[in-house]
């Protein structure tokens, strides 16, 4: 299966080398290019590459806010910059960039990404093959905190939630908040027992104890470890009653 590429150039002539250099790579294959970011954003909402390479300085919407709009399509889009302005390298890796190159740059660099794109890639198939909490697969990961990277256990993680601007981190024994989106950190926490109950919550079915009506489309969750009560949506209950064989409660 081949790895999807896009290329949002506004220079014809480095869309052309980066197309040629990128279709070197085995299984490697560009589906689309712009020379503007609005452009962009429209054909990469309709091809869902999985690979975008982006420039800073796009006419339309600029790299970066081009980057951020991705990561709302698909958080699991890998994002490569290829540009002039190194002045953009700190913002770049805050949106979770996976490589930043600054011009002029070989092209043999461009090969390297994406030799480790297609390793992350791998790495993840193989992973879907593995049962959940393999005794091997480590159940710590790494949560952005401000300047600080915070490692948490996953296993100790209640629930996630959207609090103004921020995204707040609710474990065993305290909480952070984080800039990410819901959907950066639900794709991070992907699978079980990781359930994105409601557009504003993510939950730990390890932690539920007991579900409260609270209207005729949502409920209230009892949670281990804490006194605050997620939402979950009846919509939402009905997808995991199909995962648990629960049965939804009727409201009165």
């Amino acid at each position: 299966m081949k790895i999807t590429v896009f290329i949002a150039e506004d220079d014809p002539d480095m869309r052309h080398v980066l197309k040629k250099v990128v279709e070197e790579v085995e299984d490697v294959e560009v589906i689309g290019a712009a020379g503007n970011g609005l452009e962009a954003i429209r054909l990469i909402q309709e091809l869902s590459p999985q690979v975008v390479f982006a420039d800073i300085d796009l006419p339309g919407k600029d790299g970066v806010e081009l980057a951020q709009e991705v990561f709302d399509i698909n958080p699991l889009t890998f994002i490569v910059f290829a540009t002039a302005f190194s002045e953009f390298r700190e913002k770049a890796f805050d949106l979770y960039a996976f490589d930043y190159l600054v011009k002029p740059f070989k092209m043999n660099r461009v090969r390297q990404t994406m030799e480790r794109i297609k390793a992350v890639l791998s790495e993840k198939a193989f992973a879907r093959t593995r049962p959940y909490f393999h005794e091997k697969v480590s159940r710590k990961q790494f949560f952005r905190c401000d300047s600080k990277l915070i490692y948490l256990n996953l296993d100790d993680i209640i629930y996630v939630t959207r609090e103004g601007r921020k995204s707040m981190i609710y474990f065993i024994g305290g909480q952070i908040q984080t800039n990410n989106k819901l959907s950066v950190l639900e794709a991070q926490l992907e699978g079980y027992p990781f359930f994105r109950s409601h557009s504003g919550f993510i939950i730990n079915l390890k932690m539920v104890k007991e579900l409260i009506p609270v209207s005729r489309s949502s409920y209230e969750l009892v949670m281990e470890n804490t006194k605050n009560r997620p939402l979950i949506t009846v919509e939402k209950f009905k997808e995991l009653e199909e995962l648990t064989n629960a049965k939804v409660p009727k409201i009165s």
